[in-house]
Protein backbone atom coordinates (compact mmCIF):
# COMPACT_ATOMS: atom_id res chain seq x y z
CA UNK A 1 0.00 0.00 0.00
CA UNK A 2 1.19 3.43 -1.01
CA UNK A 3 0.37 6.40 1.24
CA UNK A 4 1.02 8.66 -1.21
CA UNK A 5 -0.67 7.10 -4.75
CA UNK A 6 -1.62 9.28 -6.99
CA UNK A 7 -5.13 10.71 -7.83
CA UNK A 8 -4.44 11.09 -11.55
CA UNK A 9 -1.98 12.59 -13.81
CA UNK A 10 -1.41 16.34 -13.33
CA UNK A 11 -3.03 15.76 -9.55
CA UNK A 12 -1.27 16.21 -6.13
CA UNK A 13 -1.30 12.60 -4.55
CA UNK A 14 -3.45 12.59 -1.38
CA UNK A 15 -2.47 12.34 1.86
CA UNK A 16 -4.15 11.08 5.10
CA UNK A 17 -4.61 12.86 8.23
CA UNK A 18 -1.95 11.69 11.10
CA UNK A 19 -3.01 12.00 14.76
CA UNK A 20 0.04 11.10 16.95
CA UNK A 21 -1.40 10.18 20.70
CA UNK A 22 0.99 9.81 23.75
CA UNK A 23 -0.46 8.86 27.06
CA UNK A 24 2.46 9.88 29.83
CA UNK A 25 3.06 7.16 32.34
CA UNK A 26 1.48 4.17 30.89
CA UNK A 27 1.60 0.56 31.32
CA UNK A 28 1.39 -1.50 28.10
CA UNK A 29 0.25 -4.68 30.41
CA UNK A 30 -2.87 -2.28 32.23
CA UNK A 31 -4.74 -2.39 29.03
CA UNK A 32 -7.37 -4.44 27.61
CA UNK A 33 -5.73 -5.10 24.27
CA UNK A 34 -2.18 -6.34 26.25
CA UNK A 35 -4.12 -8.63 28.34
CA UNK A 36 -4.81 -6.94 31.28
CA UNK A 37 -8.52 -8.18 32.86
CA UNK A 38 -9.55 -4.62 33.78
CA UNK A 39 -12.11 -2.55 31.69
CA UNK A 40 -9.70 0.80 31.61
CA UNK A 41 -9.84 1.62 28.13
CA UNK A 42 -13.24 0.22 26.09
CA UNK A 43 -12.56 3.13 23.02
CA UNK A 44 -8.76 2.55 22.84
CA UNK A 45 -9.27 -1.15 22.68
CA UNK A 46 -12.00 -0.39 19.71
CA UNK A 47 -9.13 0.97 17.36
CA UNK A 48 -6.33 -1.79 18.71
CA UNK A 49 -8.67 -4.45 17.05
CA UNK A 50 -8.33 -2.25 13.73
CA UNK A 51 -5.00 -1.38 13.75
CA UNK A 52 -1.58 -3.66 14.23
CA UNK A 53 -0.56 -3.78 17.59
CA UNK A 54 3.16 -4.32 18.48
CA UNK A 55 3.88 -6.62 21.66
CA UNK A 56 7.16 -5.59 21.82
CA UNK A 57 7.38 -1.80 22.23
CA UNK A 58 10.33 -0.42 23.91
CA UNK A 59 10.85 2.86 25.40
CA UNK A 60 14.24 4.78 24.52
CA UNK A 61 14.41 6.01 28.40
CA UNK A 62 12.06 5.89 31.44
CA UNK A 63 11.38 8.90 31.54
CA UNK A 64 9.17 11.78 30.08
CA UNK A 65 11.88 14.40 28.19
CA UNK A 66 14.34 12.07 26.58
CA UNK A 67 12.05 9.28 25.71
CA UNK A 68 9.78 11.87 24.02
CA UNK A 69 12.46 13.78 22.52
CA UNK A 70 13.14 10.10 21.00
CA UNK A 71 9.87 9.73 19.47
CA UNK A 72 9.75 13.63 17.93
CA UNK A 73 13.42 13.19 16.86
CA UNK A 74 14.19 9.41 16.24
CA UNK A 75 17.63 9.21 17.56
CA UNK A 76 18.01 8.23 21.46
CA UNK A 77 18.44 10.52 23.99
CA UNK A 78 22.43 10.38 24.16
CA UNK A 79 22.63 11.58 20.51
CA UNK A 80 19.66 14.37 21.51
CA UNK A 81 21.01 15.13 24.87
CA UNK A 82 17.71 15.73 26.54
CA UNK A 83 18.43 13.79 29.36
CA UNK A 84 17.95 15.85 31.85
CA UNK A 85 13.80 17.18 31.62
CA UNK A 86 12.48 18.81 34.59
CA UNK A 87 15.13 17.70 37.71
CA UNK A 88 13.92 20.79 39.28
CA UNK A 89 13.83 19.27 43.39
CA UNK A 90 16.57 20.92 44.79
CA UNK A 91 15.82 24.27 42.56
CA UNK A 92 12.38 24.54 44.42
CA UNK A 93 13.93 25.27 47.63
CA UNK A 94 14.88 28.47 46.20
CA UNK A 95 12.49 29.68 43.87
CA UNK A 96 14.36 33.02 42.92
CA UNK A 97 17.08 30.76 41.51
CA UNK A 98 16.92 30.18 37.78
CA UNK A 99 17.25 26.93 36.38
CA UNK A 100 19.20 25.64 33.74
CA UNK A 101 18.27 22.21 31.68
CA UNK A 102 18.60 20.84 28.25
CA UNK A 103 16.76 21.53 24.88
CA UNK A 104 16.17 19.55 21.52
CA UNK A 105 18.93 20.71 19.35
CA UNK A 106 18.29 23.02 16.23
CA UNK A 107 20.38 20.22 14.34
CA UNK A 108 17.38 17.94 14.38
CA UNK A 109 14.57 17.70 12.42
CA UNK A 110 11.45 16.83 14.60
CA UNK A 111 8.04 14.79 13.75
CA UNK A 112 6.20 18.08 12.92
CA UNK A 113 9.47 20.29 11.56
CA UNK A 114 9.20 16.88 8.55
CA UNK A 115 4.87 17.02 8.85
CA UNK A 116 5.19 20.62 8.06
CA UNK A 117 7.88 19.74 5.46
CA UNK A 118 5.21 18.23 3.22
CA UNK A 119 2.09 20.56 3.22
CA UNK A 120 0.39 19.27 6.70
CA UNK A 121 -0.56 22.30 9.08
CA UNK A 122 0.13 20.92 12.39
CA UNK A 123 -1.19 21.08 15.74
CA UNK A 124 -0.02 19.97 19.56
CA UNK A 125 -1.56 20.33 22.73
CA UNK A 126 0.25 18.62 25.95
CA UNK A 127 -0.31 18.88 29.60
CA UNK A 128 3.39 17.87 30.66
CA UNK A 129 5.56 20.77 31.35
CA UNK A 130 8.37 18.63 30.16
CA UNK A 131 7.14 18.71 26.53
CA UNK A 132 6.79 22.97 26.57
CA UNK A 133 8.47 25.42 24.59
CA UNK A 134 11.47 25.51 27.40
CA UNK A 135 13.01 21.77 25.89
CA UNK A 136 12.04 23.11 22.29
CA UNK A 137 9.22 20.70 21.66
CA UNK A 138 7.06 23.75 20.12
CA UNK A 139 9.42 23.21 16.81
CA UNK A 140 7.32 22.70 13.89
CA UNK A 141 3.78 23.02 15.22
CA UNK A 142 1.90 25.58 13.28
CA UNK A 143 -0.03 25.95 16.38
CA UNK A 144 0.92 24.78 20.16
CA UNK A 145 -0.26 25.07 23.63
CA UNK A 146 0.83 23.24 26.47
CA UNK A 147 -2.28 22.86 29.48
CA UNK A 148 0.20 22.07 32.33
CA UNK A 149 -3.33 21.05 34.55
CA UNK A 150 -2.32 17.20 34.43
CA UNK A 151 -6.19 16.81 33.32
CA UNK A 152 -6.97 15.37 30.41
CA UNK A 153 -10.05 17.96 29.84
CA UNK A 154 -8.19 20.64 29.25
CA UNK A 155 -6.35 18.88 26.02
CA UNK A 156 -9.52 17.84 25.43
CA UNK A 157 -11.02 21.32 25.25
CA UNK A 158 -8.31 22.85 23.47
CA UNK A 159 -8.48 20.62 20.42
CA UNK A 160 -12.79 21.12 20.56
CA UNK A 161 -11.24 24.88 20.65
CA UNK A 162 -9.49 24.28 17.32
CA UNK A 163 -11.65 21.87 15.69
CA UNK A 164 -13.07 23.70 13.26
CA UNK A 165 -10.05 24.97 11.77
CA UNK A 166 -8.28 21.60 11.94
CA UNK A 167 -10.70 19.96 10.35
CA UNK A 168 -10.56 22.78 7.57
CA UNK A 169 -7.43 21.71 6.84
CA UNK A 170 -6.09 19.20 4.64
CA UNK A 171 -3.86 17.38 5.34
CA UNK A 172 -3.43 17.83 9.29
CA UNK A 173 -0.97 16.34 11.86
CA UNK A 174 -2.27 16.38 15.00
CA UNK A 175 0.28 15.46 18.66
CA UNK A 176 -1.53 15.14 22.07
CA UNK A 177 0.42 14.19 24.77
CA UNK A 178 -1.77 13.29 27.98
CA UNK A 179 -0.62 13.47 31.86
CA UNK A 180 -3.97 11.72 33.34
CA UNK A 181 -2.18 8.10 34.50
CA UNK A 182 1.10 10.07 36.17
CA UNK A 183 1.26 10.51 39.85
CA UNK A 184 -0.50 12.43 41.40
CA UNK A 185 -3.06 9.55 40.87
CA UNK A 186 -6.58 10.43 41.49
CA UNK A 187 -9.64 8.45 42.01
CA UNK A 188 -11.85 9.05 38.71
CA UNK A 189 -15.99 8.13 39.87
CA UNK A 190 -17.19 6.58 38.59
CA UNK A 191 -14.33 3.87 36.99
CA UNK A 192 -12.58 4.25 40.44
CA UNK A 193 -12.97 0.37 42.10
CA UNK A 194 -11.57 0.83 46.26
CA UNK A 195 -9.06 -2.79 46.55
CA UNK A 196 -9.89 -4.45 49.93
CA UNK A 197 -6.69 -3.37 51.23
CA UNK A 198 -4.98 0.13 52.62
CA UNK A 199 -1.44 -0.71 51.10
CA UNK A 200 -0.70 2.69 49.41
CA UNK A 201 0.74 0.18 46.49
CA UNK A 202 -2.33 -1.23 46.13
CA UNK A 203 -4.81 2.27 46.56
CA UNK A 204 -2.35 4.04 43.88
CA UNK A 205 -2.62 0.84 41.75
CA UNK A 206 -6.75 1.06 41.51
CA UNK A 207 -6.35 4.73 40.88
CA UNK A 208 -4.48 4.37 38.40
CA UNK A 209 -6.49 2.35 36.88
CA UNK A 210 -9.10 5.02 36.82
CA UNK A 211 -7.07 7.09 35.44
CA UNK A 212 -6.64 5.22 32.45
CA UNK A 213 -10.80 4.74 32.16
CA UNK A 214 -11.30 8.76 32.67
CA UNK A 215 -8.66 9.26 29.77
CA UNK A 216 -10.04 6.65 27.30
CA UNK A 217 -13.81 8.37 27.43
CA UNK A 218 -11.74 11.97 27.18
CA UNK A 219 -9.48 10.46 23.87
CA UNK A 220 -13.18 9.06 22.41
CA UNK A 221 -14.17 12.99 22.50
CA UNK A 222 -11.12 14.05 20.56
CA UNK A 223 -11.26 11.53 17.86
CA UNK A 224 -15.25 12.82 17.70
CA UNK A 225 -14.12 16.69 17.72
CA UNK A 226 -11.71 15.75 14.84
CA UNK A 227 -14.03 13.71 12.78
CA UNK A 228 -10.63 11.15 13.09
CA UNK A 229 -11.79 7.66 10.69
CA UNK A 230 -10.74 4.69 9.28
CA UNK A 231 -9.10 6.68 6.40
CA UNK A 232 -6.89 8.66 9.87
CA UNK A 233 -3.37 7.09 10.40
CA UNK A 234 -3.02 6.86 13.88
CA UNK A 235 -0.12 6.33 16.03
CA UNK A 236 -1.08 5.55 20.23
CA UNK A 237 1.63 5.18 22.31
CA UNK A 238 3.18 6.06 26.01
CA UNK A 239 6.23 7.61 26.91
CA UNK A 240 6.80 5.38 29.71
CA UNK A 241 5.69 3.21 31.98
CA UNK A 242 5.11 3.51 35.83
CA UNK A 243 6.04 0.82 38.88
CA UNK A 244 3.80 -0.93 41.08
CA UNK A 245 5.86 -2.25 43.75
CA UNK A 246 7.87 -5.23 40.93
CA UNK A 247 11.03 -4.24 41.56
CA UNK A 248 9.87 -2.55 45.44
CA UNK A 249 9.12 1.03 44.27
CA UNK A 250 5.96 3.24 43.56
CA UNK A 251 6.70 5.62 40.31
CA UNK A 252 9.11 5.60 37.93
CA UNK A 253 12.61 6.08 39.74
CA UNK A 254 15.57 5.37 37.67
CA UNK A 255 14.92 2.17 37.02
CA UNK A 256 14.76 0.51 33.29
CA UNK A 257 13.46 -2.41 33.73
CA UNK A 258 9.81 -3.58 31.59
CA UNK A 259 7.02 -1.95 33.76
CA UNK A 260 9.01 1.18 32.88
CA UNK A 261 10.17 0.54 29.77
CA UNK A 262 7.49 -1.63 27.78
CA UNK A 263 5.08 0.65 25.80
CA UNK A 264 1.67 0.44 24.56
CA UNK A 265 2.16 0.98 20.92
CA UNK A 266 -0.48 0.60 18.01
CA UNK A 267 -0.38 2.43 14.30
CA UNK A 268 -3.94 2.45 12.66
CA UNK A 269 -2.69 2.48 8.92
CA UNK A 270 -5.25 2.58 6.26
CA UNK A 271 -5.82 -0.22 4.01
CA UNK A 272 -3.60 -2.22 6.33
CA UNK A 273 -5.52 -5.21 8.11
CA UNK A 274 -5.25 -5.54 11.87
CA UNK A 275 -2.88 -8.00 13.49
CA UNK A 276 -0.27 -8.00 16.12
CA UNK A 277 3.38 -8.18 15.71
CA UNK A 278 6.20 -9.73 17.91
CA UNK A 279 8.84 -7.82 16.48
CA UNK A 280 11.20 -5.55 19.20
CA UNK A 281 10.24 -1.70 18.29
CA UNK A 282 11.33 1.31 19.43
CA UNK A 283 10.03 5.36 19.86
CA UNK A 284 12.97 5.70 17.53
CA UNK A 285 11.01 3.94 14.82
CA UNK A 286 8.15 6.20 14.34
CA UNK A 287 9.40 8.61 12.54
CA UNK A 288 11.87 6.86 10.26
CA UNK A 289 8.63 4.84 9.67
CA UNK A 290 6.93 8.24 9.02
CA UNK A 291 9.17 9.49 6.68
CA UNK A 292 8.69 6.05 4.54
CA UNK A 293 5.15 6.22 4.58
CA UNK A 294 5.13 9.33 3.00
CA UNK A 295 7.80 8.09 0.44
CA UNK A 296 10.26 11.12 2.05
CA UNK A 297 14.00 9.18 1.89
CA UNK A 298 15.82 8.47 5.37
CA UNK A 299 17.34 11.35 6.95
CA UNK A 300 20.97 11.29 8.22
CA UNK A 301 19.81 12.08 11.48
CA UNK A 302 17.46 8.66 11.69
CA UNK A 303 18.68 6.02 14.69
CA UNK A 304 15.67 4.15 14.29
CA UNK A 305 14.07 1.70 11.28
CA UNK A 306 11.04 2.26 9.55
CA UNK A 307 8.37 -0.25 10.12
CA UNK A 308 6.57 0.15 7.04
CA UNK A 309 7.67 -3.24 5.29
CA UNK A 310 6.95 -4.57 8.92
CA UNK A 311 3.53 -2.87 8.87
CA UNK A 312 1.89 -3.25 4.94
CA UNK A 313 3.43 -6.81 4.60
CA UNK A 314 4.64 -8.88 7.94
CA UNK A 315 8.32 -8.24 6.61
CA UNK A 316 10.51 -8.79 9.13
CA UNK A 317 12.95 -6.43 10.43
CA UNK A 318 16.22 -8.87 11.01
CA UNK A 319 18.26 -8.94 14.13
CA UNK A 320 18.75 -5.98 15.75
CA UNK A 321 19.48 -4.52 19.14
CA UNK A 322 17.70 -1.42 20.92
CA UNK A 323 18.69 0.90 23.40
CA UNK A 324 17.57 2.26 26.38
CA UNK A 325 19.76 5.54 29.25
CA UNK A 326 18.31 6.82 32.19
CA UNK A 327 20.10 9.43 34.21
CA UNK A 328 19.55 8.44 38.49
CA UNK A 329 20.97 10.00 41.03
CA UNK A 330 24.67 9.99 40.56
CA UNK A 331 24.16 7.40 38.38
CA UNK A 332 23.55 6.38 34.93
CA UNK A 333 21.39 3.46 33.79
CA UNK A 334 21.80 2.28 30.11
CA UNK A 335 20.24 -1.02 28.22
CA UNK A 336 20.48 -2.93 24.99
CA UNK A 337 17.32 -5.65 23.96
CA UNK A 338 18.56 -8.03 21.09
CA UNK A 339 15.89 -10.89 20.75
CA UNK A 340 14.69 -12.14 24.05
CA UNK A 341 17.19 -10.93 26.24
CA UNK A 342 18.00 -7.57 27.72
CA UNK A 343 21.52 -6.36 29.26
CA UNK A 344 20.65 -3.52 31.96
CA UNK A 345 24.47 -1.72 32.94
CA UNK A 346 24.50 0.88 35.79
CA UNK A 347 27.20 3.18 36.35
CA UNK A 348 28.14 5.37 39.39
CA UNK A 349 29.53 8.84 40.16
CA UNK A 350 33.48 8.06 41.06
CA UNK A 351 32.59 9.63 44.26
CA UNK A 352 30.09 7.35 45.36
CA UNK A 353 32.65 4.51 45.25
CA UNK A 354 29.99 2.07 44.11
CA UNK A 355 30.24 -0.85 42.04
CA UNK A 356 29.08 -1.17 38.05
CA UNK A 357 25.95 -2.62 38.50
CA UNK A 358 25.16 -5.35 35.39
CA UNK A 359 21.96 -7.40 34.68
CA UNK A 360 20.88 -9.61 32.18
CA UNK A 361 17.21 -11.20 31.66
CA UNK A 362 15.79 -13.79 29.27
CA UNK A 363 12.51 -11.96 28.18
CA UNK A 364 10.42 -14.75 27.50
CA UNK A 365 11.34 -17.20 30.34
CA UNK A 366 11.23 -14.34 32.59
CA UNK A 367 9.49 -11.43 31.64
CA UNK A 368 9.37 -9.51 34.91
CA UNK A 369 13.23 -9.74 35.23
CA UNK A 370 13.34 -11.75 38.47
CA UNK A 371 16.39 -13.70 37.29
CA UNK A 372 19.79 -12.04 36.51
CA UNK A 373 21.68 -14.70 33.83
CA UNK A 374 24.61 -12.39 34.01
CA UNK A 375 27.10 -15.04 35.60
CA UNK A 376 25.23 -17.81 34.16
CA UNK A 377 25.45 -16.24 30.71
CA UNK A 378 28.68 -14.11 30.62
CA UNK A 379 30.02 -14.22 27.13
CA UNK A 380 26.02 -13.28 25.72
CA UNK A 381 26.51 -10.10 28.91
CA UNK A 382 29.91 -9.36 27.55
CA UNK A 383 28.57 -9.13 23.84
CA UNK A 384 25.67 -6.90 24.48
CA UNK A 385 27.84 -4.51 26.29
CA UNK A 386 30.32 -4.34 23.76
CA UNK A 387 27.37 -3.43 21.47
CA UNK A 388 26.16 -0.72 23.44
CA UNK A 389 29.88 1.18 24.06
CA UNK A 390 30.31 0.33 20.29
CA UNK A 391 27.03 1.98 19.19
CA UNK A 392 27.49 4.95 22.07
CA UNK A 393 31.17 5.71 20.51
CA UNK A 394 30.03 5.55 17.09
CA UNK A 395 26.96 7.72 16.83
CA UNK A 396 26.38 11.23 16.17
CA UNK A 397 25.51 13.61 19.39
CA UNK A 398 23.36 16.53 17.55
CA UNK A 399 24.15 20.20 19.26
CA UNK A 400 25.93 21.06 21.58
CA UNK A 401 24.23 17.85 23.81
CA UNK A 402 22.00 20.02 24.25
CA UNK A 403 21.35 23.89 24.02
CA UNK A 404 20.62 25.62 27.50
CA UNK A 405 17.29 26.50 28.53
CA UNK A 406 16.58 28.63 31.12
CA UNK A 407 13.93 28.24 33.52
CA UNK A 408 12.44 30.87 36.04
CA UNK A 409 10.80 31.33 39.07
CA UNK A 410 7.15 31.04 37.72
CA UNK A 411 7.86 28.04 36.07
CA UNK A 412 9.24 26.42 38.88
CA UNK A 413 6.59 27.01 41.05
CA UNK A 414 3.52 25.71 37.75
CA UNK A 415 5.92 22.42 38.43
CA UNK A 416 6.12 22.45 41.79
CA UNK A 417 2.13 22.38 41.67
CA UNK A 418 2.16 19.18 39.11
CA UNK A 419 4.30 17.22 41.92
CA UNK A 420 7.60 17.59 40.39
CA UNK A 421 9.56 17.96 43.79
CA UNK A 422 11.71 15.18 43.96
CA UNK A 423 15.68 15.17 44.45
CA UNK A 424 17.34 14.49 40.90
CA UNK A 425 14.37 13.19 39.02
CA UNK A 426 11.54 14.23 37.45
CA UNK A 427 9.49 12.18 40.22
CA UNK A 428 8.82 13.00 43.79
CA UNK A 429 11.17 12.44 46.45
CA UNK A 430 12.03 9.11 47.78
CA UNK A 431 10.21 9.00 51.54
CA UNK A 432 7.12 11.03 49.86
CA UNK A 433 3.83 8.69 49.62
CA UNK A 434 2.18 8.02 46.29
CA UNK A 435 -1.44 7.71 47.81
CA UNK A 436 -4.62 8.68 46.60
CA UNK A 437 -6.65 10.53 46.54
CA UNK A 438 -5.39 14.17 45.09
CA UNK A 439 -7.08 17.65 43.80
CA UNK A 440 -7.11 18.60 40.86
CA UNK A 441 -4.90 21.83 40.26
CA UNK A 442 -7.22 25.07 38.81
CA UNK A 443 -6.88 25.13 35.15
CA UNK A 444 -4.09 26.69 33.73
CA UNK A 445 -4.58 29.29 29.97
CA UNK A 446 -2.99 27.52 27.30
CA UNK A 447 0.27 28.44 26.63
CA UNK A 448 4.27 27.45 26.15
CA UNK A 449 4.07 25.67 29.49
Amino acid sequence: MLLLAGCGAGREPERPNVLVVLVDTLRADRLPFYGYGGDTAPFLTSWARRSVVFERAWAASSWTAPATASVFTGVYPHQHGVVVGMQVGKHLRNLTEEFELSRLPDELETLPEFMRSLGYRTFGVADNPNIGTELGFEQGFERFACTPAVDSERVTATVREWSAEIRAAQPWFVYLHFMDPHFPYEQHAPFYRAPDSEDPIELASAAYDSEIRFLDQEIEKVFSALGVGEDTLIVFLADHGEEFGDHGRLGHDPQLYSELTRIPLFVHLPGVPPRRERENVSQVDLLPTLRDLQQAPRAEQDAGSSLRALLERGQPLGERTLFGMRLGRGSILRSAIRGDHKYIVTDFDERLDKPQIRELYDLAQDPHEKTNLIEREAELGAELDAHLRTFEAGTTRWGSGAEAAILGPELLRRIQELGYTGGDDDDVDDDDEHVPPREKPAPQDSGGC
